[in-house]
């Protein structure tokens, strides 16, 4: 998925459409999620949480109202698929 459209998937605040998307991996990285950070445009706020084993990263609308969140292991990388070269999505060291 383009930043471009994030942004307007963002724009619109559709809570449901918006967790849709974030929590798909093969959809939104986290480079595009550090991405959109920075973007002030979109209408929402993007916070990260570093928690030492993985990141995560909350989505809100302008009244603080979340709409989706997402994590990323900090250690190894995801495959086109989505899947952790390290770790299952509960932790578990493969």
């Amino acid at each position: 998925m383009k930043v471009s459209q994030l942004v307007k998937l963002l724009r619109n605040g559709n809570a449901a459409e918006v967790s849709q998307v974030i929590e798909n991996r093969k959809l939104v990285n986290q480079t595009k999620l550090r991405f959109l950070m920075n973007v002030t445009d979109h209408g929402c706020i993007i916070e990260e949480d570093d928690m030492g084993q993985a990141t995560w990263y909350y989505i809100s609308d302008k009244n603080n109202n979340l709409l989706s969140s997402q994590f990323y292991w900090n250690d190894g990388e995801y495959d086109a698929e989505g899947n952790h070269s390290l770790y299952d999505e509960y932790g578990m060291a493969l």
